[in-house]
């Protein structure tokens, strides 16, 4: 029977293999031109190395492979990471178009669920797939867009896996709680290398892995309570700042008439930003945020269903109140910026 202490072996080697291999691999993005380029739409000023998604993905597999059998279900999350892996080392070299990308991510979604890993609460084959899916592929695209300041996605996915762990764990789903703890240490070794000054970027080789890893760990592990409404809610509540921003983003984007694949420096965290907020007091806020909604989920999970229902509550009115507090001040912001070209174009005539 698997122990606490292999738990703890998966995270301490995850970490260490993470937090080892990621200068090598900056050596190497140098050298092989893995660089990621300053733009207008972009936070840094100068060509930073990529392949720190590589470190994430070496770290957790190594974990895997010396300390845990390999099930059916993992070997399904592995292949469907490794697929995402090699997309995200292509789109980071020499870019992808995002249908193409796209269509990646529902194979690997499609392999996953081939492999077992779906949704288990709904009965019809078609519909299960449908709904495995759109779950898989929503939550990796939701933290690639994230990873968008320096420590952000790294920091997220740590914290998540933190308390999938914790819950797995309690609920003696040995397997589900060494793979979130193979991702959290992986992630915690590889931000000690991305913040709070980044001298490695993750890319979409590393944010791709890690919103697919941990979108297959919400649906794998065991999250049962006396309530269903709230056994769902649960991997949901732990994941909701991904799911939040990606919302976010598509709201400001639609209402902005502008494209939703279009990039732009419309995330929660440039809205901050914008409040005043330094970068960093904007990652350590949004990081805040992820234990709340983690110290929630153990609430729902553990707690009487009274309590529990009353912590959904509140996330949901948390969030929705914080979402439209960001509104405003994307108003705001836009508002300014469109006086000031106005003005600009006047004085140019």
């Amino acid at each position: 029977m698997h122990t606490r202490w292999e738990v703890a072996g998966v995270f301490i080697i995850s970490l260490l293999v993470s937090h080892g291999i990621t200068p090598l691999l900056r050596i190497v993005a140098l050298k092989f031109g893995f660089l990621d380029q300053p733009e207008h739409k972009k936070s840094h000023a100068h060509p930073t190395p990529l392949l720190g998604g590589l470190a994430i993905y070496l770290a957790f597999l190594s974990s895997m492979v010396f300390v845990i059998d390999i099930h059916q279900t993992a070997t399904g999350l592995f292949l469907g990471a490794t697929m995402l892996l090699i997309v995200g080392l292509v789109d980071d070299k020499f870019g992808m178009m995002p249908e193409l990308k796209l269509s990646a991510q529902i194979l690997a979604a499609l392999v996953a669920f081939k492999f077992g890993l779906r949704v288990t609460t709904i009965d019809d084959y078609y519909l299960c797939m449908f709904f495995t899916i759109f779950w898989i592929v929503g939550i990796t695209n939701a933290l690639n867009l994230l990873d968008n300041l320096n420590g952000l996605s790294s920091g997220i996915s740590a914290i998540s896996s933190i308390f999938f762990c914790i819950i797995a764990f309690i609920g003696k789903d040995y397997l589900a709680a060494m793979l979130a703890a193979s991702v959290a240490g992986a992630s915690i070794g590889f931000l000690r290398h991305n913040f709070p000054r980044a001298n490695i970027f993750m890319g979409d080789t590393g944010s791709l892995v890690l919103g697919f890893v941990l979108a297959c760990l919400a649906i794998m592990g065991s999250w049962a309570t006396d309530d269903i409404t709230l056994s769902l809610s649960i991997p949901i509540v732990i994941l909701a700042y991904p799911i939040f921003d990606t919302t976010l983003v598509t709201i400001i984007r639609i209402s902005e008439k502008r494209s939703v694949f279009q990039g732009g420096r419309d995330h929660s965290s440039h809205i901050l930003a914008y409040a005043g907020f330094k970068k960093k007091r904007s990652v350590l806020t949004i990081f805040g945020i992820c234990l709340l909604l983690g110290i929630a989920a153990l609430i729902i999970k553990f707690a009487s269903v009274r309590m529990g229902l009353a912590a959904l509550i509140a996330v949901i009115i948390g969030m929705v109140s914080f979402g439209v507090r960001l509104l405003f001040l994307r108003r705001k912001m836009v508002g300014i910026r469109n006086a000031k070209e106005r003005k600009n174009g006047v004085i140019s005539k």
